[in-house]
């Protein structure tokens, strides 16, 4: 039995071996036919599974249980372990892993993607039947986001700091606190005050915020001062990755080129300073298909995930 995986992905808590952010996991690599691991989870969790590349979903019973992810072959095996759900739904625990064979150290990722944002990236209803549907926890997949779709596409890895109905300077509520400003530097979500900077380097750092600011019928009061001085210190943190500040598509057309014009002024205001790899990039709305309540679903997000990967492409290279 191993105490700690071979590897975490994304924001954990590695101390207390928790992990609560969507996308967040770990990957294992053994050598053997079977593999058993034993987690805990206090919320209506489930993961994704990706075992020698095929996909799995994993749903998890409260408490502490054992889970045998593998029982065939006998060979070299790669396990990658994904939170569907996000940080609002409650965490989960690492116990041990077990297997016939023995752990071997796995496999690192190509590429690592920051990605900062609200329930479009966290992947909320994205699974949902449309618009009508209420959030659940078994509609929501990170994986399967636009970010997500992309970083695999790009031999990447995500880690992803996004939250439901949080803004930069103002949520879906119309809460000036709480913002993703306040939760970003967090391992977990749910702690009580941030702990450090999610730890680079990173390839790649984007940028979603925007929907939940200008939703409400005022404007968002010092929305771009607030956006230029995030990605100044995204720059001072990660001084060699490209930031994409991104925009959509759940807003409506005026909100939307509201939003546009200030997230447009950020980003213009980071290049006259001598920042040229900051850029911006929109998905205008509407979306092409819809999850629970009017979030972007699966083929919106396949395509918000193409166009991404079609400016990277273009811009970086990659």
């Amino acid at each position: 039995m191993v105490e700690r995986p071979g590897r975490w992905i994304g924001r954990v808590n590695e101390r207390e071996r928790l992990f609560s952010w969507p996308g967040s996991g770990f990957a294992l690599r053994f050598q053997g036919r079977r593999l058993e691991l034993r987690l805990q989870t206090d919320g209506e969790n489930s993961l994704v599974a990706q075992i020698d590349g095929e996909r799995r979903r994993i749903d998890l019973a409260p408490g502490a249980r054992s889970y045998t992810l593998f029982d065939g072959a006998a060979g070299r095996h790669d396990v990658r372990l994904f939170k569907r759900t996000e940080g609002d739904v409650g965490q989960v625990g690492f116990l041990g892993a077990e297997t016939d064979g023995h752990f071997l150290p796995a496999q690192a990722p190509e590429r690592r993607v920051l990605v900062i944002g609200d329930s479009i990236s966290a992947g909320y209803g994205i699974e949902g039947a449309g618009p009508d549907c209420p959030f659940s926890p078994g509609t929501q997949d990170q994986t399967q986001t636009y970010a997500a779709l992309a970083a695999a596409r790009l031999e990447a890895e995500t880690t992803t700091l996004a939250a439901s109905g949080r803004g930069l300077v103002r949520n879906y509520s119309g809460a000036r606190t709480g913002t993703m400003l306040a939760l970003m530097d967090r391992a977990l979500p749910g702690e009580a005050r941030p702990t450090a900077p999610a730890p680079g380097p990173f390839d790649l750092v984007l940028v979603h915020l925007g929907t939940n600011d200008f939703s409400g019928e005022d404007k968002p009061e010092g929305f771009e001062k607030a956006y230029v001085e995030l990605l100044q210190t995204l720059r001072q943190r990660y001084p060699e990755a490209p930031i994409y500040a991104l925009l959509g598509p759940m807003l409506g057309p005026e909100p939307f080129t509201e939003a546009s014009r200030a997230i447009e002024g950020a980003v213009a205001s980071r290049r006259g300073a001598g920042d040229e790899a900051v850029r911006f990039l929109a998905f205008p709305p509407p979306p092409s298909s819809f999850g629970c309540d009017w979030h972007p679903g699966l083929a919106a997000n396949r395509e918000m995930a193409d166009r991404l990967v079609a400016r990277l492409k273009a811009d970086l290279g990659w």
